[in-house]
């Protein structure tokens, strides 16, 4: 797998002293909890804060996902054409491309 360090450096307005510490710590939440939501695997991070600067580094970011399996019920096989090649086309694949599967009565 591969990975990167990732700095995230906001430049800012002059930011009062006793804030520094809340909103460096809710942009460092932010970011892995979007890390996370991404799937996105990374080592350590770390925070950092000054008057005019929020920064946020990230170790080891995994530079891409991992590939995934997405499954997408579409319309029943007695559908008409048309609405079959539109679900296939809204999923990025050809009719042929799609596969029949049976499920249970709902």
């Amino acid at each position: 797998m591969n990975t990167q360090d990732f700095l995230l450096e906001l430049g800012t307005e002059e930011l009062p002293p006793k804030l520094l510490k809340q909103l460096s710590s809710a942009l460092t939440n932010n970011v892995t909890t979007q890390l996370s939501e991404l799937n996105l695997s990374y080592t350590k991070v770390a925070s950092f804060a000054t008057p005019r600067r929020l920064a946020v580094l990230v170790n080891d970011l995994q530079c891409q996902q991992e590939d995934q399996l997405i499954e997408r019920k579409g319309p029943a096989v007695s559908a008409p054409e048309q609405a079959v090649e539109g679900f296939a086309k809204s999923c990025g694949v050809t009719k042929s491309d799609l596969e029949q599967k049976s499920f249970g009565k709902a």
